[in-house]
Parts: structure tokens; C-alpha cells; sequence
């Protein structure tokens, strides 16, 4: 069976995200996102506003793509063929890790990292990176799935159930917002966003035989895809946090 999930490693995230037919696959699902995406991006929208910005992780380009017109953005993914879809969408691109960023210290206003934290199990190296590249008094957007998420407590608890491995690895947003503190930004702000998507039995339940799989492991969770299956509504919710690089060298 063809996972939808990465194996662990880092190696093995970039062979998920170049398996033939994945980045579009992605893009295809990303109406289950994508209201989120847009409350995340009206958040840091000020912020954005004719600034130097670089998007770390910035798959496909569709976050960026809701940027302000006036804002200058560079966009950085490790994913050869996220970047071509991303051509589409953001002029200048990149290609590189958000854990080791190819740029010289205090070179960016914004930057914004949405959704792709969750992809590593240790996530200090992005927020020590991007307060390297800051500017004094830049600012850096973090966005990305809660533990409350019900997307991803179903697809966590159902897969690995059925003999898949899920691998996203989610953290609280009071151990996200220390990563920032450590790493020498000010938490200027956090928040949750909520929102309502689609719920789709196929991102969880592939035939019929892990259905009845499924049943049979489990019968309250099969209760509880029922419920979402009646709805037709997953509720979604997303961490959104803001983090400045003070120019007089104090973030707390």
C-alpha cells in the first residue's frame, strides 16, 4: 500500500514529497487547508506589507500567493518538484532546508513559516535559523496544526491502526512559543484559529476491508467517523504565532 505519510527521517521526508505524483496529489487536498491558510495569512497580512519576506517551506506556493501584491517574496523548499509548482506563484525561489538557511544573518523583514514544523520531530533549528536571517525588528510568522486538529487526531489514531505509519509530529503551542523564546525572539503574539472543512471518509479509510479493519479495532473510533461521515464537517484548528527579533538585542 503507498503511504500518505513520510517514514521519519529526513532523507526519507524528501523522498515523500518527490514521489511522482504526491505534489500534485497535495494540491489537490488543499481545500481541507485552505480557509485556515487564509486566516493565517490575514493575521500577518500588516506585516507583510512591502517587506523583504521569505516563506520557509513554501511547498507549492499557494500561502504565498495570498501575500499582499507589494510584498517581495522569496520562496525556500528542499522539494525539487514543490519549487516547479511553485513557479507558478512566487517569481523568486530557492531551493534549501528552513533548518540550515542558505542566506547571510539580518537579511529578511518577514518570514513566514506555515505548516511545515510538524514535519520534524525537532523543530529548534528553524527558529534559531529564522532569527538569524532577521533583520532587527523583523518579524517571524509560525503557523501550523494544533494537537486539537481533528484532521489529524483521526488520520493519527486511524492509520497507525490499519498498518500505517503517521509520522507529523505536533507540539503545544506553550512548547512551540518556548522554542521562540529560547531561540531569542519575543512571542508578541499567539492565538488559535478555528474553522470548519469537508470531511472525506477517503483521507482516513481507504476500502472497504480497513473499514471493517477498522470496526474491528476499534469500534468508538468507527462511531466517531460515523459522526464526521453525518456532519459531512471536520473541525479544524491551527496555532498562529508572531515572534519579533528586537533591535535592542532584549526579547523577553
Amino acid at each position: 500500500m503507498p503511504q500518505n505519510t513520510y517514514a521519519g527521517s529526513y532523507v526519507e521526508l524528501k523522498k515523500f514529497y518527490e514521489r511522482r505524483g504526491r505534489t500534485a496529489a497535495w494540491e489537490r487536498e488543499y481545500s481541507i487547508r485552505l480557509e485556515g491558510i487564509q486566516k493565517v495569512v490575514h493575521e500577518i497580512r500588516p506585516y507583510l506589507q512591502g517587506g523583504l519576506v521569505l516563506d520557509v517551506g513554501c511547498g507549492s506556493g499557494i500561502p504565498a500567493s495570498l501575500f499582499p501584491p507589494n510584498s517581495r517574496v522569496i520562496g525556500l523548499d528542499f522539494s525539487i518538484s514543490m519549487l516547479r509548482r511553485a513557479r507558478r506563484r512566487i517569481p523568486q525561489l530557492v531551493q534549501g532546508s528552513g533548518l540550515n538557511l542558505p542566506f547571510d544573518d539580518c537579511c529578511f523583514d518577514v518570514i513566514t513559516c506555515l505548516f511545515v514544523a510538524s514535519d520534524y520531530s525537532d523543530k529548534q533549528d528553524i527558529f534559531h535559523e529564522a532569527f538569524r536571517v532577521l533583520k532587527e525588528n523583523g518579524v517571524f510568522a509560525f503557523s501550523d496544526y494544533s494537537l486539537k486538529d481533528e484532521h489529524w487526531k483521526l488520520r493519527r489514531t486511524i492509520r497507525p491502526l490499519l498498518g500505517e505509519q503517521c509520522h507529523i509530529c505536533l507540539e503545544d503551542e506553550l512548547s512551540l512559543s518556548e522554542k521562540m523564546r529560547e531561540a531569542g525572539l519575543r512571542v508578541e503574539e499567539m492565538k488559535l484559529l478555528r474553522f470548519n472543512a469537508s470531511f472525506k471518509l477517503g483521507r482516513y479509510i481507504k476500502s472497504e476491508e480497513e473499514m471493517q479493519q477498522l470496526k474491528r479495532s476499534s469500534l468508538d473510533l468507527w462511531n466517531d467517523v460515523r459522526q464526521h461521515i453525518k456532519n459531512g464537517k471536520i473541525e479544524r484548528e491551527f496555532l498562529f504565532m508572531i515572534g519579533l527579533k528586537m533591535g535592542d538585542g532584549s526579547n523577553d
